[in-house]
């Protein structure tokens, strides 16, 4: 009887754990495995992960925006697949700024309301866990947002959630303006695409840099693509929290 060889298998994917996905000074990035003999081997700069990858030892703590990928590693078995987290630094602190919806959520979906996009809290992939995230399904979405006070900033970042299995889709573009002039915008070319589960942050260049004044505006796809289940009808559009850089 054939038995399969000990490498031919191979080890799970190890876990990711923040303590919080947007933070101010710091967060804390927890790995685990359960798998005896097993190594983990991460780097923090987005690039690929190999056995010569820094080893985990003990809890990591991030200063700035970046993405950690994980690899697990084994004598006998395989290596995992690679997983990864992306994490952000807000460089500044609009949480007492206010913000207008212009375009109401979906009743199914209406987080904590304008303030949703505003309080720090980064939704997660299980959308329907918690009230991180705003859902929009009645074509474009326009926000207004007064910043209060005098920054200096370069983009716009928009953090959304592309699931096209639940039928949600990256914008197919994002405008910027300010006392009705543009100052940024951005094209989504990939959002029509098939595309894995994943949180998104689109970056939104602007020409103009101490705006306290600003109107976002979403353009989702016009319909969901030929080649989904789906096709024709309104993608959603989920939004979770807006942040100046």
């Amino acid at each position: 009887m054939d038995y399969l060889k000990a490498e031919s298998i191979q080890l799970a994917s190890p876990s990711i754990r923040i303590d919080s996905a947007l933070f101010g000074t710091s967060a804390k990035v927890s790995l685990n495995l359960a798998e005896v003999g097993a190594t983990l081997h991460y780097t923090l700069d987005g690039s690929l992960v190999d056995e010569n990858s820094t080893q985990y030892i003990d809890p990591i703590e991030v200063t700035e925006t970046g993405i950690l990928k994980v690899r697990a590693y084994h004598p006998e078995f395989s290596k995992s697949d690679e997983q990864y987290v992306t994490f952000r630094q807000l460089k500044n602190d609009i949480s007492m700024a206010d913000v207008a919806l212009l375009t109401d959520p979906h009743s199914s979906y209406p987080g904590r309301g304008s303030r949703t996009l505003i309080d720090g809290r980064k939704g997660g992939l299980n959308f329907r866990n918690g009230d991180y995230w705003l859902g929009f399904q009645d074509g474009v979405v326009v926000i207004n947002l007064a910043v209060g006070k005098d920054l200096e900033y370069d983009k716009i970042v928009l953090s959304v959630l592309q699931d096209q299995d639940s039928w949600i889709f990256s914008p197919s573009s994002v405008e910027v303006s300010s006392n009705g002039n543009s100052i940024g915008s951005i094209k989504l070319e990939e959002s029509s695409k098939a595309g894995k589960k994943q949180l998104q942050y689109i970056e939104i260049p602007i020409t103009s840099k101490n705006n306290q004044q600003l109107t976002i505006t979403i353009y989702p796809l016009k319909g969901i693509p030929d080649w989904h289940p789906g096709k024709g009808t309104l993608p959603w559009t989920f939004v979770d929290e807006i942040m100046v850089e």
